[in-house]
């Protein structure tokens, strides 16, 4: 196998020899070649199986999917095998690969998994970087329709950059879309503000938006960004994962394994930053753009040039 260099310029994708991990390479081949992004295929054994019989035929079937993808054109791939816990394992070879995203084929959940949480739940929980989860085949290349749901936490703002960078690399329609359980004017004067805020910086930014804004007492976010997301026909949600670990997680779902769990389309899931796990909300603009971190340099603020 060859050394392994490790840059930002790459995009991880767990393989187990399923039809899920290979729709998650199918997906990481279409849309590598935008990025210019190269592939790296980790497959994660036990370590009894480190040394065995098992180990080699993995082996094997990696270096033939390999040898196959780098003949098509604008792919560069190679792969990897570790040993260890799965979910450990795929994010620790992540954080040291520095990998722009991981991007995952996942089953919806069954039978114990309704106890202990669902795959990507746990990946995209554990994860210090951007989890792509999909479920089927890649309808086409690369996204149209982005849909970014927008709360009143400071989490909100992080989806920002990446959705600006998708739109311009995909040439893509960013969809803004916020929802509430009432009918409380104050509330609703309020959402409708913070909405527009952040529609201001898409549209400062030249990228394609619309927002809309979901009001219903019948409903929670989770189902309400998900109907939404299918009569947009959205290809892409974006959303902040949350962090498990409270005793009720356990015999209930939270809003982002729920979101997992029942999407079709796929979903890319930002770990929210440190700072922000402790401030959650705040009114204005000007605070919602403060914090904001732009590390590509994409965002154009009030008074630069565009």
């Amino acid at each position: 196998m060859e050394e392994i260099q490790f840059n930002s310029d790459s995009i991880l994708v767990p393989i187990d020899f399923t039809d899920v991990s290979d729709y998650a390479l199918d997906h990481a081949a279409s849309i590598a070649p935008v990025f210019g992004y190269r592939i790296f295929l980790l497959h994660v054994i036990s370590k009894r199986q480190k040394g065995t019989k098992k180990e080699q035929e993995a082996e094997e079937r990696l270096v033939k999917m390999v040898s196959a993808l780098n003949k098509e054109p604008d792919l560069e791939v190679t792969h990897m095998i570790r040993d260890g816990n799965v979910f450990n394992t795929i994010n620790q070879v992540a954080e040291k690969l520095n990998a722009a995203f991981i991007v995952m084929g996942v089953h919806g959940k069954k039978g114990i998994q309704h106890l202990v949480g669902s795959y990507p739940y746990k990946v995209a929980c554990r994860a210090s970087v951007p989890v792509l989860v999909v479920k089927d085949k890649h309808k086409h290349v690369g996204f149209d329709n982005i849909v970014i749901p927008i709360d009143f936490s400071r989490r909100s703002v992080q989806k920002i950059t990446q959705a600006i960078r998708f739109s311009r690399l995909f040439g893509a329609t960013i969809r803004v879309f916020g929802f509430l359980s009432t009918e409380n004017k104050a509330k609703i004067i309020n959402k409708e503000a913070l909405l527009k805020s952040v529609t201001d910086i898409f549209k400062e930014n030249n990228v394609p938006v619309s927002t809309d804004l979901m009001i219903s007492p019948d409903k929670d976010w989770p189902d309400a960004l998900l109907s939404f997301a299918y009569h947009v026909e959205a290809d892409l949600i974006m959303i902040v994962a949350e962090r498990g670990g409270r005793i009720q997680d356990i015999f209930s779902s939270n809003h982002t394994e729920r979101i997992l769990d029942k999407a079709d389309v796929p979903i890319l899931t930002i770990m929210p930053c440190a700072e922000d796990l402790a401030a959650e909300s705040w009114s204005s603009k000007k605070a919602l753009i403060a914090p904001f971190v732009d590390p590509l340099g994409l965002i154009v603020r009030p008074g630069e040039a565009g």
